[in-house]
C-alpha cells in the first residue's frame, strides 16, 4: 500500500523537475515576493495536480482518445506557451515595498490558475498511469488511490519549493538577478512554444 504513496511522490516529483510554466513561475515569484509568496504558489498548484491527476485516472483512456482524434490540440500547447511567454516579458515588476497586504490570498489563487491552465499536466499523469498499470504495480482502489493523491502532493510541494530555494541562493550572489529574471522566463517559454510549433507544422 506504501508504495502507491511513492509512486505518486516520485512521479509528481520528476515531473516538476522539467522546466515548465509552474517552476519557472515559482522561481519568478521567489526573486520578486520572497520565499513565503513562492511557497502558497507552490501549495496551490500541488492542490490542483491532484485534481488533475484525479481526472487522468478516472478518464485517461477517453482523453487519451479525444487528444488522438484532435492532433489540434497541439496547437493549444503551443499558444499557452508563446502568451505566457509574451507575458512574463512584457510585466511590469511591482517594487516588494509596493505589494498590498492581500498578496497571500493573490500568490495562492494565481497558483490555482497557472496550474489550471497547463495543458501538459493531464497528458503527462496518463503517461505515468499507463507505465504504471502496464508493469501491474498500481492499484488504485480506496486508500491506494488516497495515499496516491497524497505522494503526489508531496512531490510536486517539495520539488516546486525547491525550485524556490535554489533560486533565493542564486539570487544572493547575483544582485540584479531579479531584474532580468521576468524576459528570461519569457524568452525561454516563447522558445519551447516555437519549437513545438515547428515539430507540429514541419515535422
Amino acid at each position: 500500500m506504501i508504495l502507491h504513496f511513492v509512486f505518486g511522490f516520485l512521479g509528481s516529483l520528476l515531473g516538476g523537475v522539467v522546466f515548465g510554466p509552474i517552476n519557472l513561475s515559482v522561481v519568478d515569484l521567489t526573486l520578486k515576493k520572497g520565499i513565503r509568496s513562492a511557497l502558497r504558489f507552490s501549495a496551490s498548484a500541488a492542490l490542483v495536480e491532484i485534481f488533475l491527476a484525479t481526472i487522468a485516472i478516472l478518464f485517461g483512456k477517453l482523453i487519451s482518445r479525444k487528444i488522438e482524434e484532435f492532433p489540434e490540440f497541439k496547437l493549444i500547447v503551443i499558444a499557452f506557451f508563446l502568451i505566457l511567454g509574451v507575458y512574463f516579458i512584457l510585466k511590469k515588476d511591482i517594487p516588494k515595498s509596493e505589494i498590498k497586504a492581500d498578496s497571500k490570498t493573490s500568490n495562492f489563487f494565481n497558483g490555482f490558475i497557472v496550474a489550471f491552465l497547463n495543458p501538459q499536466t493531464i497528458p503527462y499523469w496518463i503517461f505515468v498511469l499507463a507505465y504504471l498499470k502496464s508493469a501491474n504495480v498500481l492499484y488504485l482502489h480506496t486508500w491506494n488511490l488516497f495515499l496516491f493523491l497524497i505522494g503526489l502532493f508531496f512531490g510536486k510541494f517539495i520539488m516546486l519549493g525547491l525550485y524556490g530555494y535554489m533560486s533565493k541562493n542564486i539570487n544572493k550572489h547575483f544582485n540584479n538577478l531579479n531584474d532580468y529574471v521576468s524576459k528570461a522566463i519569457g524568452g525561454f517559454l516563447i522558445i519551447v512554444g516555437l519549437i513545438q510549433a515547428i515539430n507540429y507544422f514541419f515535422f
